[in-house]
């Protein structure tokens, strides 16, 4: 409980009232004021004993939904019953989750002096993927003279959980080719314990019997134990790209909403198979987010809470558009300086290329780079590196790529071909779709280098309305992305070599062409 600006004033004057009867002898003054004081008091233990009745109060908010897409709205309904009427105001507001965007007016409920109900509703949306709440309740009511006012907090809340961009619109694959395989068990091509059938043996002395198999036995003649894959635990650094270049999109189709369906379902199959998992995510102006792997509960749930609250970020330092044609190495570049020997050019260029420490210095002070080497330092040899980035500057993913096949490392890259995000893509589908070509001349690139798999991710129909652009009918079948149907399409290129990707590396690929299975 507190005073307001009338009890100070009141109390003001009756301290006054009572200093002038004391110090000029006047009684009636002293009386007034310790008269005005008692009534204030009285006033105060009455409003204290009314705040009393409001946790009598019924109170009640819910959502008519509670599961949403990113931008989709919700009506919430706030509801307050009083067992009898209360002698001042009530004003009710739930407390919204900084992702959630409200509708004019404000969601307020105000119970007036003598009124026993009152409700209102109100439309919010998901600004971004979470599991957002609305709750708990502020309660706000003061006296009827003004003098006395108080706040509580009802715990009240119900929670939305707002969802990326629909997964059986997303489109994750190689070439336009979407990946049919599951995520699935660890193999390591060796026999041991595990749930994947691995060969049937002959019975040797010293095996389990436990292990034979029976079947094979009757049928074979002779004693058979059947062996299993056995599992491993693949430690995982996962690295997500929010700067502001994954904002580009139309509406929910977002770079970073579609990288974020891609990083939820990873993490969702790192749980399963409980492995370590570590998350990194990269802003303009460097690492937000570095969390070393783990295998625990509250590892996998906060990172699902970190990544449904990514949202691109605005660079603090003025930075220029990288070249995405930029795929030179250091030993190209200096190879291209040495043929302008003796040129104007060349004497602009060449201190350039004299030395690889320079080149090196300007990749440290990128920054998925500089995420990448430090997800990379956390690693144990032969562990898993997942980068979520974006193709606009191509000579970074490429030497963060490297950088992370270090000491055996094994890597997933999934990109998001710029053309497909911009918003006049499909008002230009020829350009759009040389654009794709070049860009998936950047994804096999990747995809040659050893102990590497990239692929691509993007909303099925605005790849396929860019890919159906070159369709013949002569030319060899396709499958369309997002379906298991083929048509007759013209390939990327006839002479180009099919994406590299080993089966150790399609096991470790979800298939994102259906509905998320994320059972938080």
């Amino acid at each position: 409980m507190r005073g307001n600006r009338r009890l100070w004033v009141a109390a003001t004057v009756a301290g006054v009232l009572v200093a002038l009867g004391v110090l000029a002898v006047n009684p009636v003054s002293l009386i007034a004021g310790i008269g005005l004081g008692l009534w204030l008091l009285t006033q105060q233990i009455a409003f204290h004993r009314a705040t009393g009745t409001v946790t009598d109060v019924d109170r009640s908010v819910a959502s008519a939904r509670s599961r949403l897409g990113v931008d989709e709205p919700t009506v919430v309904h706030l509801q307050v019953d009083a067992p009898k009427a209360l002698p001042f105001d009530l004003r009710v507001s739930p407390h919204l989750s900084p992702g959630l965007t409200k509708r004019i007016p404000d969601p307020v409920v105000t119970l007036g002096s003598g009124d026993r109900d009152e409700r209102a509703e109100f439309v919010v949306r998901g600004a971004v993927a979470e599991r957002a709440t609305v709750g708990p309740l502020a309660v706000a009511f003061r006296d009827a003279g003004g003098f006395f006012a108080d706040e509580i907090q009802w715990g009240d809340a119900v929670t939305i959980d707002v969802q990326p961009y629909a997964s059986q619109s997303l489109h994750v694959g190689a070439g336009g080719e979407p990946l049919i395989t599951l995520y699935g068990e660890h193999g390591t091509d060796r026999a041991g314990s595990g749930l994947e059938p691995y060969e049937v043996r002959e019975y040797a002395p010293g095996d389990n019997l436990s292990r034979i198999d029976w079947k094979a036995t009757a049928r074979l003649g002779h004693p058979h134990v059947r062996e299993y894959e056995q599992m491993a635990v693949n430690e995982t650094a996962l690295v997500v790209d929010h700067r502001a270049t994954m904002g580009r999109g139309i509406q929910a189709r977002t770079k970073l909403d579609s990288l974020r369906e891609v990083a939820l379902s990873y993490v969702g199959s790192a749980e399963r198979f409980n492995d370590p998992l570590g998350l990194y995510t990269v802003g303009d102006d460097g690492v937000t987010t570095g969390r070393p792997p783990a295998a625990s509960v509250q590892q996998y749930s906060d990172a699902r809470r970190v990544i449904r609250g990514l949202v691109p970020t605005t660079p603090k330092t003025k930075s220029t558009e990288s070249d995405r044609s930029n795929t030179f190495s250091p030993g190209r570049a200096r190879e291209l300086a040495a043929r302008l020997d003796g040129t104007p050019l060349e004497a602009t260029l060449g201190p350039y290329f004299e030395s690889r420490d320079g080149y090196v210095r300007r990749l440290d002070a990128r920054p998925l780079f500089r995420t990448v080497k430090l997800a990379r330092s956390r690693l144990r040899a032969n562990s898993w590196t997942v980068i979520l980035t974006d193709d606009t500057d191509r000579t970074e993913v490429y030497e963060a790529t490297k950088l992370a096949r270090r000491n055996g490392g094994k890597v997933l890259v999934f990109l998001t071909p710029s053309t497909v995000y911009e918003p006049g893509a499909l008002d230009r589908l020829d350009e759009a779709y040389r654009e794709y070509r070049d860009f998936e001349e950047f994804r096999q690139s990747l995809a040659r280098m050893d102990r590497v798999s990239a692929f691509e991710v993007a909303p099925t129909d605005r790849l396929e309305a860019v890919l159906r652009r070159r369709i013949r009918t002569d030319d060899v079948r396709y499958r369309r992305p997002g379906t298991t149907r083929t048509t007759t399409a013209r390939p990327l290129s006839r002479d180009e070599p099919e994406p590299k990707a080993t089966a150790s590396d399609l096991r470790r690929v979800r298939q994102l062409t259906r509905e998320d299975t994320d059972d938080e």
